[in-house]
């Protein structure tokens, strides 16, 4: 074999092994904790992992929501707090939900079910992720917020293990250097 051909065949097994390998970043018994204190939307089926796509990693975040209240909801603000493997806070996220999801701005109907998620560039190393609903918009108008010690308290129950919750608000943008 030529060394040519030598090297033609590494590259070959690293791009079939380098997909693999990044797909299972991932811990294997991470937590995706649901935070429910909002008394109008009530959230579901948060999950949370590194992905491989398109030759980059990305780190996702899907979550499902219902409204539980008797208004439609114009919009909600949803809270991830994240945590490492040893339990101490990583920066978090949060994102605005306009109606049912990103593609459907219709306000959010009592009842109705909604679903969506985000995209991050990147991986992240987090163990235990919590989400919560910090603010509601009601179709009145009404802004409803989180109340922050009711948060805190109720983390302390859904995650005993974690000592240092940190702050519960989202964590500023950070700036382009």
């Amino acid at each position: 074999m030529s060394f040519r051909a030598f090297l033609i065949a590494c590259w070959l097994v690293l791009a079939a092994v380098l997909p693999a390998a990044a797909q299972d970043s991932n811990f294997p018994d991470r937590k995706a904790i649901i935070l429910n204190t909002c008394p109008h939307v009530e959230l579901s089926n948060f999950s949370f992992s590194n992905r491989y796509a398109d030759r980059r990693s990305r780190f996702e975040q899907n979550l499902s929501w219902k409204n539980v209240g008797s208004q439609p909801l114009a919009a909600f603000e949803i809270v991830v707090l994240k945590y490492d493997a040893f339990d101490q806070r990583v920066i978090g996220t949060r994102w605005t939900v306009t109606g049912k999801n990103s593609a459907d701005w219709r306000p959010l109907a009592p009842g109705d079910l909604g679903s969506d998620g985000t995209i991050g560039y990147g991986t992240e190393e987090v163990f235990t992720a919590i989400a919560y609903v910090r603010a509601a918009r009601l179709g009145d108008g009404t802004v409803w917020r989180a109340n922050e010690v009711e948060v805190m308290n109720s983390l302390r129950k859904v995650a005993p293990g974690i000592k240092e919750f940190g702050s519960v608000k989202p964590d500023p943008k950070q700036k382009p250097e």
